[in-house]
């Protein structure tokens, strides 16, 4: 500011001198061709010609340099944010196909293990109902072998009976055949209850 200041006042100077100097030369046209007024003219475009130069040009060639390194910093930035942007959005989609994929995996996994797990259950249902079946085919066996023994018994007891029956009665036919009709109708009721 204050060199821009100083350039001012040095031109007002020139142009405040210039009329001034021009009127030493007596009056003389511009377009003459003089020696002080070339000098002074060549001066001053050269005193301006520094001046601007310092001042004016130099600040402003390093303001569009600094501009253009600006741009250029600012267009490499940009470039390399697109290839950052471009590397994460690859491996964000490789990580969501990883995901895709470990989903699938696990999914297949869970799959795999019920099915393990629906097998076992049903190879130890097969097994609790053969041992279910076995412990009750050999109850239904013990139960058969002891009603064959209860029955084996009663007939014995009432082959006894009849017997104890006929000898202590000496009786006709007709006696010893109702005798033996009452023992296999006291049969059949025994045999009844001994199957229910």
């Amino acid at each position: 500011m204050r060199t821009i200041r100083k350039v001012v006042a040095g031109l007002g100077v020139l142009a405040v001198a210039a009329p001034a100097l021009a009127a030493e030369g007596g009056g003389a046209s511009l377009i003459d061709p003089r020696f002080g007024t070339m000098f002074w003219t060549t001066v001053t475009f050269l005193i301006l010609a520094v001046l601007l130069g310092r001042f004016a040009w130099k600040p402003l060639l390093g303001a569009l340099a600094q501009r253009e390194q600006s741009i250029a910093s600012t267009i490499e930035q940009a470039r390399k944010d697109r290839e950052t942007a471009q590397a994460l959005l690859a491996q964000h989609r490789e990580l969501l196909e990883q995901a895709r994929r470990e989903r699938a995996e696990a999914v297949a996994a869970g799959q795999r293990d019920a099915d393990r797990l629906k097998a076992e259950i049903l190879e130890k249902a097969r097994e609790q109902r053969d041992q279910i079946l076995k412990q009750t085919d050999a109850q239904v066996a013990a139960a058969v072998l002891e009603a064959r023994s209860d029955l084996r018994t009663a007939a014995v007891e009432l082959a006894i009976g009849a017997a104890e029956r006929l000898l202590a009665r000496n009786l006709d036919d007709a006696a010893q055949r109702r005798l033996v009709e009452e023992y296999v109708a006291d049969l059949e009721k025994r045999s009844a209850s001994l199957r229910s």
